[in-house]
């Protein structure tokens, strides 16, 4: 073993160095991409049942392109980012954590991707033609463009991390730290704080909250699925065995 022992100052040495990795690429997708923000915005734009964006005030669309193109350099520059916090912090884990955060890791960030991907192009056009709908004959909305973008944003984002709850039960189970039967002794809190976490993140209307609970929801069975497929139980061989001899006391 030629395992060299870091001192702490050389730990937040190499934690200042991989933070400094991490922000340089990040501005440097956010540089470059700062040139195509604008018809990406276009392109989600055109995908919403939303056919006429205003702006309102003198920054607000420089600060649109801004939001969109951070969101976007952060996306972009996450598998860099799981890499240097990950290479950081895998040489003080075990063997068994290594393998657990080598697989959250990897499917995790597919798995935010598409969960994304099904609340932008799943159920952000269902919310806002609801919303679209209350405004009746004679009408004419107008969407303001930092509100639509937040909109699509704080909507979208979330079903992202709530995918990832499958995977993070089934690693959790198949380690014998979550056991299957929790799931169905739990369900009922699960549907309230599924409500709950739908006012936080949706936005202020009954529907919407639903939108999203109810699929948040269905995730915790889901991952409750998961769990039962991939439970093992707590490896007990380094107990005493109830069938030893009581005289091999040598």
């Amino acid at each position: 073993m030629n395992e060299k022992r870091m001192t702490v100052t050389e730990h937040l040495t190499e934690l200042r160095n991989r933070l400094f990795i991490i922000l340089g690429a990040v501005a440097v997708i956010f540089l470059v991409g700062f040139f195509y923000t604008r018809p990406v915005l276009h392109w989600i734009i055109s995908h919403t049942p939303v056919h006429h964006v205003i702006v309102t005030g003198v920054t607000e669309a420089f600060f649109a392109l801004i939001k969109l193109d951070l969101a976007m350099s952060l996306i972009l520059a996450s598998p860099l980012i799981l890499y240097q916090l990950s290479a950081f912090v895998l040489p003080g884990l075990t063997q068994v954590e290594r393998r657990v955060v080598g697989v959250i890791a990897g499917p995790g960030l597919g798995l935010f991707l598409i969960g994304t991907a099904v609340g932008y192009f799943v159920f952000i056009p269902i919310v806002l033609r609801v919303m679209l709908s209350f405004t009746g004959h004679g009408i004419e909305p107008m969407w303001r463009l930092g509100s639509l973008l937040s909109f699509i944003i704080d909507l979208s984002v979330p079903f992202g991390i709530v995918a990832e709850l499958p995977l993070i039960s089934g690693v959790l189970s198949h380690l014998g730290l979550v056991h299957p039967t929790m799931f169905s002794r739990y369900r009922r809190y699960a549907i309230l704080l599924s409500f709950f976490i739908a006012a936080i993140l949706a936005p202020p209307d009954a529907l919407s909250m639903t939108l999203m609970a109810l699929p948040i929801y269905l995730v915790y069975e889901i991952s409750a699925l998961v769990a039962r497929f991939t439970y093992k139980a707590p490896d007990v061989t380094d107990e005493p065995s109830a069938t030893s001899d009581p005289h091999d006391i040598g």
